[in-house]
């Protein structure tokens, strides 16, 4: 079929869609038994494959109840030809994540085939997204969608995902502006109550655009520190080496580097017009560098904005990958994360599924793939029940950092050495338990806790106030 022939065709099928006075989708299944939560009760989320049965992670999944979790919903895999639709898959993702307790986010994806004007790919959900062949059929399917999972309990939607690589928006990252509007608006007119986020810009390019920030003030030697540091881990990846501030420009002329730094600016100047109800932050880069990438962003955006990382983990590939490293850093990342009052810190992924992202793991899991815990799932499970229901706050004195977290008549305290020497902690006058960060928690009775580069968390039985005068006092 030529070209002209294929766009007419398409148009007829969407006037046909857009037309129809019957009803081509299926009645709204029933809402599932278990009542979602309306609200998140815990800031600590994860995510899992949504298409398998977790059953050999149920307690895994059970155990972060009342945090978030996301689930990707393609227009192409739903309607994979006008006005016949498939929910089915979609619809047990669904159900599983709010049976287990979990505030969900959906993802709204287009995906390529008729509805974006394009050939339909093999991978219909996983295949990069292209605007709409038609803004008014998009609106239908997005109300559509919206309407028949707000009447389970969904309030939280995104519009598509990581528009700043070709992997997920196959078009110029400027074409999503208009879909962005066009979707969040569908949202709000199927659903007063749900709120909207952005597509979550690709943890790969927060280095370049924080860095070439700091170039364009004039801070040449800091941005390009902070570019190295950034992408230590990812040699062979999306961006070239840099060395010098001129290599630094070339990276932010190249191919990639205009892609990321056009998203960046598309994508922010929405948030900048109150399009999104909130800011979706993915991370998975050296967490030291997480307070940067926040800084470039707040910037950006208006300071009432809330942020949510609704993906952070750790990009590790290749033999250096050291578990109990990877356990610490976790915790660094989202103890910085937290208390910089990012709202929610999801996990990605619960396991590595071969095949679905890369052929390797590369994004390591918290769980291996013969099913054995790693050490960041104890972490995670550490600062998730030993924090629970309390208030984060920086910490940077008396030579640490990290968190302390207000509960009440109780405090919790993530800290580490800020230069990596060890720094004994007298054990302070009430009860005290200690935990490292991986490690186990033990009763702290008697002697001084070492407190180095790696993370311990402290839990007292004394308010916050009582807690940060004893640790001003205790610390050399």
């Amino acid at each position: 079929m030529s070209g002209i022939a294929r766009g007419a065709a398409v148009a007829a099928a969407l006037a046909l869609v857009a037309g129809c006075t019957g009803d081509p989708a299926p009645p709204p299944a029933p809402a599932p038994a278990v009542p979602p939560p309306t609200r998140l009760e815990q800031p600590f989320g994860l995510k899992w494959n949504s298409y398998r049965p977790i059953d050999r992670y149920a307690p895994a999944v059970g155990a972060y109840r009342g945090g978030g979790t996301f689930h990707d919903i393609t227009w192409c895999a739903v309607e994979p030809a006008p006005g016949t639709f498939r929910w089915t898959m979609e619809d047990r993702a669904v159900d599983t994540a709010l049976g287990q307790g979990y505030e969900l986010l959906l993802r709204i994806r287009i995906g390529s085939c008729w509805a974006s004007g394009r050939p339909a790919a093999a991978a219909a959900r996983t295949a990069p997204s292209h605007p709409p062949a038609d803004l008014t059929a998009y609106r239908a399917f997005v109300r559509t969608l919206v309407g028949r999972y707000a009447r389970r309990g969904v309030h939280r939607y995104a519009i598509e995902n990581e528009v700043d690589t070709a992997t997920h928006w196959g078009a110029d990252p400027r074409a999503y502006a208009a879909v962005a509007r066009a979707g969040a608006a569908a949202v709000r007119e199927a659903d007063p109550r749900a709120r909207v986020t952005d597509p979550g810009l690709a943890s790969s390019g927060h280095g370049l655009a924080a860095a070439a920030a700091l170039q364009d003030s004039g801070r040449q030697d800091r941005a390009v520190a902070l570019y190295r540091a950034y992408y230590a881990r990812r040699v062979n990846d999306r961006l070239p080496p840099v060395r010098d501030a001129a290599g630094l420009r070339a990276a932010r002329a190249g191919t990639a580097g205009h892609r990321i730094l056009t998203a960046h600016e598309t994508v922010l100047g929405l948030g900048r017009a109150k399009i999104f109800d909130s800011f979706q932050l993915h991370y998975y880069d050296p967490w030291r560098q997480a307070g940067d990438v926040l800084a470039y962003l707040r910037a950006r955006l208006p300071a009432n904005l809330p942020v949510e990382a609704w993906e952070a983990g750790s990009f590790w590939p290749g033999g250096s990958y050291d578990p109990a490293r990877h356990a610490a850093e976790t915790a660094q990342l989202a103890t910085t994360l937290l208390a910089a009052g990012v709202r929610l810190v999801v996990y990605l992924p619960l396991v590595h599924t071969p095949g679905t992202i890369a052929p390797t793991e590369r994004w390591r899991g918290l769980y291996g793939t013969d099913g054995t815990a790693r050490p960041a799932s104890a972490v995670l499970d550490a600062l998730r029940e030993r924090t629970r229901g309390g208030t984060w706050h920086p910490v940077a004195r008396a030579g640490l950092r990290g968190a302390a977290v207000d509960r009440g008549g109780t405090t919790a305290l993530v800290l580490w050495s800020a230069d990596g020497r060890t720094r004994p902690l007298r054990r302070p006058p009430g009860p005290a338990e200690s935990t490292p960060l991986p490690g186990a928690a033990r009763p702290w009775t008697a002697g001084d806790v070492q407190v180095g580069g790696t993370p311990v968390l402290l839990s007292l039985r004394a308010p916050l106030n009582a807690a940060l005068t004893w640790l001003d006092q205790t610390a050399p």
